[in-house]
Order: C-alpha cells, then structure tokens, then sequence
C-alpha cells in the first residue's frame, strides 16, 4: 500500500492517541502534528520505486533489546516521494496500520524535506 493510500484511509483523530502513546507527551504538540497530516493529505506524491520497510530492529547500545521500525533513511525525502513509496512490513511485524501511519507521520516531521507552508508548525514542534 502507498503511504498516501494511508493517509487517506484514517482521520488524524485516530493517529493523535497512537502517536501519544508511542511517545508519552506528545499530546501538547497536537497542533503541529495535524498541521503535517493536513498537508500531506493535500500534497500529490511523486512515484517511488523505494520503500518504507518496517521490521524488527536491534536497539541501540546492543544490549539484546529489539524493536519494530523502519530505518531513518526511508523517511529521508520529499514529503511528496515519501507518500507515492510503498509501506512493507516484515514477517513477524505485528503493527496495525494506523500504528504505521502514526510513526510514519512523525518521523516525516523531523526527518522528510517539508514545505516552506509547515516551517512555523515544524519550529513549534522543536520547543522543549
């Protein structure tokens, strides 16, 4: 599925107490997160033969922790390249897909190329 198709199938009311729960206070940057979601539900991707590719990842500090993920670089990018990509998941990766349109609408925000329209929503979400 691409990650527009996501993008389209859920409300940004669904994703708000996923992402909150994934990482714990992230309530206070509500504003900033539905401003992305809004733009991105406007945007026209560009066709991708990349993906984003979740699966089972080793935790830093190598301490035999794991957890499930896509690597950084998968979100590196134009907003609109990142929509048209496709969305993967490994076996064994048990994340629902609003679980994966919420992580991905998150590490867009501070890892993809935004537009200049979010530069103001993206500098609140950078306040401590």
């Amino acid at each position: 599925m691409k990650l527009q198709q996501l993008f389209f199938a859920y409300d940004f009311d669904e994703l708000m107490p996923i992402i909150n729960e994934m990482f714990p206070g992230t309530s206070k940057y509500r504003e900033p997160l539905k401003k992305a979601y809004d733009i991105m539900t406007t945007l026209k991707p560009v066709a991708s033969k990349k993906s984003i590719h979740y699966k089972i990842m080793d935790a830093p500090g190598g301490n035999g922790e794991q957890y499930m993920g896509a690597n950084d670089v998968d979100f590196r990018g134009t907003w609109e390249v990142s929509l048209g990509k496709d969305v993967t998941r490994e076996r064994g990766v048990d994340l629902s897909d609003t679980d994966i349109l919420a992580n991905c609408l998150v590490n867009l925000c501070f890892l993809g190329t935004y537009p200049k329209e979010f530069e103001k929503a993206h500098q609140e979400l950078l306040k401590p």
